[in-house]
C-alpha cells in the first residue's frame, strides 16, 4: 500500500493520477471496490475505526490523507481528539505502507518506507 498525506490542496490526487489512478478509482469509502482511499481525516471525525474498516483501508493499494496535525492546536476537544486519532492511525498505516510519500508545494517526498527499514 501507497500512503500519501499532505496538506489541503497540497497535489495528492494530482501525484496519485500520475502513477495511472483515474479519478473513478479513487472513493471515500474503504468498502468500496476501487484501488484508491481519499478522504482518511473524514473517516476518523466520528471515532476511531473498528478492526474491520482499518484493515478494510489497509487493503487499499493508495490511501490519501489530509495531514491535520501541523497547524495551531484547535481548542476544542472534540477537534484535538480527531487530530490524534488522524495521526495514529496514520502511522498504524505507515507501518504497514510499502512507501510514504508526503507531498509539499505539489513535489513528492518519499518518506522512510518500511521496505527500506525491514520493518
Amino acid at each position: 500500500m501507497l500512503l500519501v498525506v499532505g496538506g489541503i490542496a497540497s497535489g495528492k490526487h494530482t501525484y496519485v493520477h500520475s502513477l495511472g489512478f483515474a479519478p473513478e478509482d479513487c472513493s471515500a469509502s474503504p468498502h468500496d471496490a476501487t484501488p484508491v482511499l481519499h478522504g482518511l481525516e473524514e473517516l476518523l471525525r466520528e471515532g476511531e475505526l473498528d478492526e474491520r474498516d482499518f484493515e478494510a483501508v489497509a487493503a487499499k493499494q493508495v490511501v490519501i490523507c489530509r495531514e491535520v496535525g501541523l497547524g495551531v492546536v484547535p481548542l476544542g476537544a472534540d477537534e484535538r481528539a480527531w487530530r490524534e486519532r488522524v495521526g495514529r492511525t496514520c502511522g498504524r498505516l505507515a507501518k504497514r505502507a510499502e512507501r510514504v510519500v508526503r507531498l509539499v508545494c505539489g513535489i513528492p517526498v518519499t518518506l522512510e518506507s518500511t521496505t527500506e527499514t525491514g520493518r
